[in-house]
């Protein structure tokens, strides 16, 4: 049973993840040359967490192929939206710390990302994936969300 309530939290954590990434607004030259995949880089010590995301590398996201990177040996610029799960090494949170104005779309599932500086926040209320949006990181990385989506947010901190 607790591997499935496993296996599901982490599906419900790629998939969330990659539908936001339909939902930023990127700013003009962000992304690769047309054609290029968006690169979604997620840190993570959990082989359920890897095969979630895995699940999800070659769908459409931003209008390109969504390429998964698994555990980059450092938050590489080519990353356009970056994962944090609970299960990465605790440095790994840090290491996304990228320069303001940078516009890569930083998203985790540890206790106070959003507090710390990440831009979305997944929080597990009442056995629901819910989301928190750190408006203010999003504007330091010169990103956007679609209004729609940030009525969903349980909270906006600016």
């Amino acid at each position: 049973m607790h591997a499935q309530g496993a296996n599901s939290d982490a599906a419900a954590k790629a998939k969330f993840t990659v539908m936001l990434s339909r939902f930023v607004q990127w700013p003009s030259g962000a992304l690769a040359a047309e054609g290029a995949p968006l690169r979604l880089c997620v840190f993570h010590n959990s082989p359920t967490v890897g095969a979630a995301f895995s699940r999800h590398a070659g769908e459409v996201a931003a209008g390109r192929s969504v390429s998964i990177v698994a555990n980059p040996a450092a938050a590489p610029a080519a990353c356009n939206v970056v994962f944090v799960d609970a299960s990465a090494p605790r440095h790994a949170a840090e290491a996304v710390g990228y320069p303001v104005g940078t516009p890569v779309l930083v998203v985790g599932a540890v206790d106070g990302f959003a507090l710390r500086g990440g831009m979305v926040e997944l929080v597990n209320v009442d056995d629901a994936l819910r989301f928190d949006v750190n408006v203010a990181a999003l504007r330091s990385a010169n990103l956007g969300l679609s209004s729609q989506v940030l009525k969903l947010a349980r909270q906006l901190r600016d």
